[in-house]
């Protein structure tokens, strides 16, 4: 990163949650923050920290209008993009229309993707920095949430090879893992799920609405219970930061017990725990 002027850092999924407390703590501690927001009248973030950019990361166009913008101010030298922007999916495959599947891949896989791509030159030319923000989701998956799990193991792979990419130029690659962090993913998680359970036939009603409530219930759970998110804005300063940052940083109470035991128990006990903690209400 270069000397004597202001790093900065573009942080998608800016508006709330994990990436408004991202934007709040870099721009406290003297980055150039740029707040890639889907609605810019929606967004809470405070202009004095952070300037806030439209972005929607399934447009190609709305990519390469940020892109200009953010190289214009920043004469096309970019130290750090934080790929936040994600939403979530619920239901039994069975129950989960296609297209809910298809948008969650196309917002928190494809769309980490196309931003990556178009900020890489800009990236590249400041000897910068990428984190992912990826979830314990991408190490263990819960039943009844197929979608989300599906795009969060693939970020995984997808920084992993990027990550072999960018090292002979001298461009870092982190991922993020966070547990259950409070933020209003869980929200709409559960209106998504509510639509699905609206939407059951009588015989899958009969198959799955029992665990279906039960999973509903336990999002309620997560909304309630959920961690600071300022905990993984922490972990995001110290990836962008840290002379030798990991490759992996897990947030949260219980993540990396949960890691560990996904890796050394046998499958069939695990989905056993799984299938109770998720469907029990």
């Amino acid at each position: 990163m270069h000397e004597n002027e202001a790093r900065s850092v573009l942080v998608t999924g800016a508006s709330s949650g994990i990436g408004r407390s991202a934007v709040e703590r870099l721009g406290e501690a003297g980055w150039q923050v740029f707040a890639g927001v889907r609605d810019p009248s929606d967004a809470q973030v405070d202009d004095v920290l952070g300037r806030v950019v439209e972005l929607d990361v399934t447009s190609e166009e709305s990519i390469a209008g940020a892109r200009e913008v953010v190289a214009e101010r920043t004469g096309g030298r970019l130290d750090a993009l934080v790929n936040n922007a994600g939403i979530p999916a619920a239901g039994a495959v069975e129950t989960v229309p296609t297209h809910d599947f298809r948008n969650v891949i196309e917002t928190n896989l494809i769309g980490q993707f196309a931003v990556t791509k178009a900020f890489l030159p800009c990236i590249r030319a400041a000897r910068g920095r990428i984190v992912f923000i990826g979830s314990l989701g991408g190490r263990v998956a819960f039943p009844y949430a197929s979608p989300y799990h599906a795009s969060k193991f693939a970020i995984e792979g997808f920084a992993e090879s990027l990550r072999a990419e960018m090292a002979p130029l001298e461009v870092d690659v982190s991922v993020i893992e966070p547990a259950t962090m409070e933020t209003d993913i869980w929200s709409k998680a559960r209106s998504q799920l509510a639509e699905v359970r609206a939407s059951l036939t009588p015989d899958q009603d009969k198959v799955y609405g029992e665990a279906l409530a039960g999973f509903d219930a336990r999002l309620a759970s997560a909304d309630d219970n959920g961690e600071d998110p300022d905990a993984v804005a922490e972990t995001i300063e110290d990836a962008l930061t840290a002379r030798n940052p990991n490759d992996r940083y897990l947030v949260g109470r219980g993540a990396g017990t949960l890691s560990l035991l996904d890796a050394i128990l046998p499958s069939a006990v695990m989905d056993r725990i799984k299938q109770r903690v998720t469907a029990s209400g």
